[in-house]
Formats: structure tokens, sequence, C-alpha cells
């Protein structure tokens, strides 16, 4: 199994050498704070890449996402594409991962030599057993046996005549979880230390949200799900490491509010990044309204040729059952006019009959009235002849009487 005491050594010696600087004057709280602001600082170069390299990825999203959705059905050949836009751009797609990543061996580091400074000798292997052979005074089994570091380093001498890493109220060898179950009230400078941890934290993404506005990518929701619990659970990690480590914790928060209020200024405002990142998000939201639209206009049409095509199958089935129906309406249709024909020549026939017969009764009756005004012309003359006594005739009964 590898070792990697080689690692944690020249840790130590580091912070052995900040420990002994005058400035410093024997104290192991600013000992672990200047060794924290020394691996931010040389951190900070790939920090700024990281930032430049995130902000050219969010300009790009508009690009990206035209590429996902060119070549979604071909994974393979998508990343492809994607891997040589961000080569023709000099965008490393994890660049942004590397600051927080190469921050993590330091954590683990440091905490391996904070267990190795505080060591006690009781951890010693056959410590009772030694402790009982030696001639002198018996050594105590709560002091320190600081490893990693030199017999005549100055904090090894230190550390090795007491039982405590003092730092103001705190013991930086002493977890917060063990203190408050132990001593409340000696607890209380650990629970405000971790409170500071939580806080810093949270205002530190904060300021990273502040700069992304309102981006509704998916990556970005996820990433400030992310944001919101990776401080909590560094509170809670807090009651469960030595104190030393939450001073690096609070350090390293500081150092980064600092830096991203540099980045904010120097990148964001000076190299005009926000207007950029804004167009570039306007774009893409301009470019997935007009990409629902297509699809909802596609789904549309889709609907509409479904439709049509149903429409001429169901009226190509009406049709075949009309030209069906057509056939025996039309034989049914051909015998009702045979019908029809049929009853039109007998309603023919009793018309031209009804009107012979009323031609004869205008004829009776225009005989009738020639009749009735030839006897009434006879009559007439009648009278009129008996009215003038023609010659040789004999005279009236009242004429005789009057003669």
């Amino acid at each position: 199994m590898p070792s990697f005491d080689g690692f944690f050594e020249a840790v130590a010696l580091l912070l052995a050498w900040f420990y002994e600087l005058p400035v410093v004057g024997g104290s192991y709280g600013i000992a672990i704070i200047l060794l924290t602001l020394t691996v931010m600082v040389l951190l900070m170069p790939l920090t700024l890449k990281a930032t430049r390299s995130t902000i050219k990825m969010q300009q790009l999203q508009p690009e990206m996402k035209r590429v996902q959705k060119q070549y979604k059905d071909d994974r393979e050949e998508m990343n492809r594409q994607l891997m040589a836009l961000y080569s023709e751009h000099g965008i490393n797609p994890v660049g942004g991962c590397v600051p927080m990543l190469l921050q993590l061996p330091v954590f683990l580091v440091l905490f391996r030599v904070l267990q190795g400074l505080t060591r006690r000798v009781s951890e010693r292997p056959f410590f009772e057993s030694a402790n009982q052979l030696r001639d002198g005074a018996p050594v105590a089994a709560d002091s320190f046996d600081p490893r990693y570091v030199t017999t005549d380093s100055e904090i090894y001498q230190d550390l090795s005549q007491t039982s405590e890493m003092t730092f103001g109220p705190f013991d930086l060898a002493e977890q917060a979880g063990d203190l408050v179950q132990s001593d409340f009230l000696r607890s209380i400078p650990y629970l405000i230390l971790i409170a500071f941890v939580v806080g810093s934290s949270y205002f530190q993404q904060k300021q990273v949200s502040a700069r992304r506005g309102n981006d509704s990518s998916p990556m970005n929701q996820q990433q400030q799900i992310l944001l919101r619990v990776l401080p909590l659970m560094t509170g809670v990690w807090s009651f469960f490491f030595p104190a030393g480590l939450v001073v690096y914790w609070a350090t390293s928060n500081l150092f980064r509010i600092g830096q991203q209020s540099y980045i904010t200024r120097q990148i964001y405002e000076r190299e005009g990044a926000t207007e950029k990142l804004a167009e570039a998000r306007k774009k893409a939201e301009q470019e997935e309204k007009k990409n629902k639209k297509k699809a909802n206009a596609s789904g549309s049409d889709k609907k509409n040729s479904d439709k049509k095509n149903s429409d001429r199958e169901n009226s190509g089935s009406k049709k075949g059952d009309s030209d069906t129906t057509g056939n025996g309406a039309t034989s049914n249709g051909s015998k009702n006019n045979k019908k029809k024909t049929d009853n039109g020549s007998k309603n023919g026939d009793a018309d031209r009959e009804l009107t012979k017969a009323e031609k004869n009764n205008e004829a009776w009756k225009a005989q009738r009235q020639k009749a009735a005004s030839k006897k009434k012309r006879s009559s007439t003359s009648a009278q009129q002849s008996s009215r003038v006594t023609p010659k040789g005739t004999a005279p009236s009964r009242s004429k005789k009487k009057k003669k």
C-alpha cells in the first residue's frame, strides 16, 4: 500500500515554518491561517482561469444547444462536436471544477497533519508497559506526541510539553460535538465559529448566484440546489472535525469572498462579461422559444395531416357506401320514374277527358243560350204582330160596341 507520509511531512514542515516566524509569536491558529492563505493564493490563478472558462461556456450555450439538438440521436457524434466547439474557443469543460478538486486533498492532508501533531502519548503502542519501565517520572497519558515534524523543531517541543493546542478560547485539537456533550459553556465559541463558517459559505454562494442572474437552465438549477446544500453540510461536518480544520474553513471562506468580489469587478464588469452573458442568455431564450414554436407548429401540422388522412379514409368508406347505396337508389329511382311516367300518362288522359267534357259543356251552354235568345226573339216578334191590324181583318169587339 503506498504511503502518503511524504505529503503529510511537507505540509507539517510548512506549518512548522509559519509557527516559528516572529510575527506569528508561536500561535497555532495563526500558523494554520497562514498555511490556508498560502494554499488559496497558489490556487487563485486556476480559479480565475476556471471562472473565465465558465463564462465562455455560458456564452456558448446557444451553440451547445444547437449541437445537442442536431445530434440528439447520435451521442457519440454530439460529444465529438461539443469537444470540437470547446477546442475552438479554448474551453476546458472540467476547468471550473479543478480548484475545488485541488482543495479537497489539501483539506484531507491538513486533517491528517493535525491528527498527527495532536497525537496523544497514550496512542503509542505498548505505552503502558514503556511508562512503567521508565526510570524517571512517568509521562502524562494525555500529553501530545507530535508526528510528521522533527524533534528539534519548535512546534514539536512546544506541543510535547502540553495537552492542548490553544488559540484564544479554542483548543484546536477538540471537536465541537464532544464539547457540546461534555461542557456546553465551553462549546459556545465553537458553535459561533461553526455558525460563521455556514454564514460565510452562504454569502459566498450568493455572490456566485447573483452574477448568473435569471438563468433557468437545468444545469444552473442543479447547481443552485447544490450551492444551498453544501454550506449546511459544512456546518454539520464541523461538529465532527478538530477545531483546527474549522479555522481552515473559516479562513478559506473569507478569502473566497474577497476573491469573488475581485472576480466580479475585474472580469465581469471590466471585461463586459455580464452584458455578454445577458446577451447570450437572451439569445438562448429566443432560440428556445423559436424551437418550441417550431415543435408546436410541427405537432399541429402532424395533427392536421392525421386528421386529413382520417377524413380521407372516412370519405373513402362513405363513398363506397354511397356507391353501393347509389346503385340501389338508381334502380329504385328508375322504378319510381317509370311509375311517375305511368301515373303522368294516366293523369294526362284524365285531364284530356276533363277538358273535352268541359268543352262539350260549354258548347251545350252556348247552344242553350242561342236557343233561348232565338225563342225570345220569336216571342217579341209575335207580340209586335199582334199589336198591328192588317187590312181586311175585322176590328176588335170593343171597337164594334163603340160604333
